[in-house]
């Protein structure tokens, strides 16, 4: 006789649940879905103990006849695909029928629903059905999941704290209600409210239901599109950095997923905006044929695979940028109340916060009023720069310049603020192949090994469009007799060494538009001002003026703010002058 043997279903279904639900979240999640494909428009969810000891969620959605209220306990049961083919146009959260089997292999189920004034009750402990009676008829669905991993305990024991579990619940929750702004959320925990928003079907307000009105205030709305993808969202500015990648929150077709290379994108699109520590609020969604993305490539089905990446990239990415580049992202050096609001572009310096008199219940309409306003742009401080109305005040701490308009100050780093002036001109250059050349009295040789030199001759078109110009000398040797007229004078030995250096990192994937950002960042660096470096009058007024010339004046090649705003009000508030 062989060894090999079928598992009996319930054994089968205890191993699918190790993949489908491994915290309280997986199962929340699977819940609150289930209600979201059955046309909910309120979705509660109470949790005892963090869910812990029981996850309740109760929906107002199409419910379920006596029929199916049993059998969608079944492994692979599912009224949302009936063929294969259905695999390639999933339009439902849920797809799989393996979630609810696998839940209930590993809990007590009770299960109370009714469609057609006809109401079931099931129960279910560990996957055994226990009974099926009739039930109170009610609108929609309640389903609780008691004492979960209760027959699994060494899953039990891998459970994190009641606040732990709670917490990683309530950020799933938050997304999945970011993805529908048109349900009503609310998650209770021990009979304590934890979140709740309006089911309004403005993302905005959602957001500001769910992040509060710092962050609301601070987004940007961004929407466009190409044959292949639909994107429309809202991304924070500069005022608003995390340190975590939890608040980038990509939907897909309404879908929370989670993709590495989305991520990056998106990262990539702040580049110079935020450190490299730093990460934005993203929430945005891409619409896209079903045919175009294949969700069914993990048992949580958070991740996704899309069959034309470089479109998506391409689109993404310049919308996100363009609205950073053409967008007040001139940091704050204080937080915004609720009860203020920055007003009208016009206005922005003579009075830039003026108070509101409708009551804390209105803040939302405020922010819906106010977020997103095009102007103040980077071309408005450079007007105002150039008409001399941001005047220097004097230097501090030998870093940091002081300046003022009618009804605002300003502080700038010195070197941040040379940076990016150094940084942009240096990367026009580069992008133009400005290669204006100046050839050395002394030429400069620099010993290379034998990789290297081999590296140089392979990129030597790169070299050459640099403005560099070279000849052999000796084995492995090149003597160098021009170079750019960009180079800062005296550095012009060690620039040249670094734009080798980043030649030969960047060899196995070599890129030239990220090349040419990575010499200028590295160059900027080395041809700023220093700290305590003093600056005379006149080098403050020009630094002022070519920094607001910039491209994207407010941030340094690294992401550090180059200039943080202080309005009259503010600083009066802090001194106790006005309220």
């Amino acid at each position: 006789m062989g060894i090999i043997k079928v598992m009996d279903e319930n054994l089968s279904n205890k191993i699918a649940a190790g993949e489908v639900v491994e915290r309280i979240c997986n199962a929340a999640k699977e819940l609150v879905e289930n209600s979201i494909d059955a046309g909910s428009k309120n979705i509660k969810i109470d949790l005892i103990n963090s869910g812990i000891k029981s996850i309740k969620v109760t929906d107002d959605g199409s419910g379920m006849n006596k029929e199916d209220a049993t059998l969608c306990f079944d492994r692979h049961a599912t009224s949302k695909i009936k063929n294969e083919t259905d695999l390639y146009f999933i339009n439902t959260l849920g797809f799989r029928g393996e979630a609810l089997a696998s839940i209930a292999s590993v809990s007590k189920v009770v299960l109370e629903t009714s469609k057609n004034d006809e109401g079931t009750k099931v129960i279910i402990e560990g996957g055994k059905l226990i009974s099926t009676n009739s039930g109170v008829s009610h609108k929609g669905t309640i389903i609780e999941v008691k004492d979960i991993f209760y027959n699994t305990p060494v899953r039990l024991k891998f459970l994190r704290s009641e606040n732990a579990e709670l917490a990683s619940t309530v950020s799933i929750i938050e997304r999945i209600a970011l993805s529908h702004p048109e349900i009503s959320f609310s998650l209770y925990n021990n009979d304590k409210e934890v979140l709740k928003t309006t089911g309004s079907n403005d993302l905005l307000k959602t957001i500001y239901e769910i992040y509060g009105y710092n962050v609301s205030k601070n987004m940007l709305h961004i929407k466009g599109s190409n044959y292949d993808y639909e994107i429309e969202g809202y991304i924070t500015n500069i005022n608003i950095q995390k340190s975590t990648r939890s608040g980038m929150i990509t939907l897909v077709n309404n879908r929370v997923v989670q993709n590495t290379t989305i991520n990056r994108i998106i990262k990539d699109a702040y580049h110079t905006f935020l450190a490299e520590t730093k990460f934005p609020v993203v929430v945005i969604n891409i619409e896209a044929d079903p045919t175009l993305v294949d969700v069914n490539i993990h048992p949580t089905k958070q991740d996704i695979k899309f069959s034309k990446m470089d479109t998506l990239e391409e689109l993404l990415f310049s919308l996100i940028r363009d609205k950073l580049n053409e967008t007040d992202n001139l940091l704050k050096g204080y937080v915004e109340t609720p009860k203020e609001v920055a007003h009208s572009y016009e206005e922005y310096d003579t009075n830039p916060l003026l108070e509101v008199k409708e009551e804390p219940k209105k803040v939302y309409e405020e922010v819906a009023l106010n977020f997103n306003v095009d102007e103040p742009k980077a071309e408005y401080f450079a007007k105002k720069a150039e008409e001399n109305l941001i005047k220097p005040v004097g230097l501090a701490l030998g870093t940091y310049l002081f300046a003022q308009s009618e009804d605002m100050v300003y502080m700038m780093d010195i070197h941040a603020a040379n940076e990016r002036i150094n940084y942009e001109y240096m990367l026009n250059k580069l992008k133009n192949m400005d290669n204006n050349q100046i050839s050395l009295l002394f030429p400069i040789n620099i010993e290379l090994t034998k990789d290297e030199y081999l590296t140089i001759k392979e990129y030597d078109n790169v070299v050459k469009e640099i403005g560099i110009n070279y000849e052999d000398f000796g084995v492995n040797t090149i003597r160098v007799l021009s170079h750019p007229t960009w180079l800062r004078e005296g550095l012009e030995e060690e620039s040249i060494r670094k734009i080798f250096d980043l030649i030969f990192e960047m060899k196995d994937k070599f890129d030239r538009i990220k090349f040419n950002d990575r010499v200028a960042m590295t160059l900027a660096c080395k041809m700023s001002v220093k700290a305590n470096t003093s600056i005379s009058y006149e080098e403050q007024e020009t630094l002022i003026k070519r920094l607001f010339e910039c491209v994207s004046p407010f941030t340094c090649p690294h992401g550090r703010p180059t200039i943080i705003k202080y309005p009259k009000h503010e600083l009066e508030k802090m001194f106790k002058r006005v309220n």
